[in-house]
């Protein structure tokens, strides 16, 4: 018999995404972003600047996270291969070993 635990950074996620979706339809003055399965209800017209500011927002977000998340780490392993001098090549696999080294994937 195995106990599901809650995973402390799936609800920091959760939130976060919910916060940003909350951001969203606050940026796009929609009512709600569930899908409601009528057009009227559904399909929006958007300014393109309105679009331009929730992806920008969305990228942002994005990067912060990834600095405070690991992603910093690939940054420091180039600093120091710049530091060490030349003739030294970076890693070649990838540190997180869920990212596929395929390159047609």
């Amino acid at each position: 018999m195995s106990t599901k635990r809650t995973n402390i950074d799936a609800i920091t996620k959760q939130k976060a995404l919910a916060a940003e979706m909350e951001w969203a339809k606050v940026e796009l003055l929609i009512e709600t972003l569930e899908t409601r399965k009528r057009d009227c209800l559904d399909i929006h017209e958007i300014p393109v600047w309105s679009i331009r500011d929730v992806v920008r927002h969305a990228f942002e977000s994005g990067y912060r996270e990834g600095l405070h998340t690991g992603y910093r780490q690939g940054r420091t392993d180039a600093a120091r291969e710049v530091r060490g001098g030349a003739g030294r090549e970076a890693p070649a696999g990838p540190r997180n070993p869920e990212i596929p080294t395929d390159a047609t994937t």
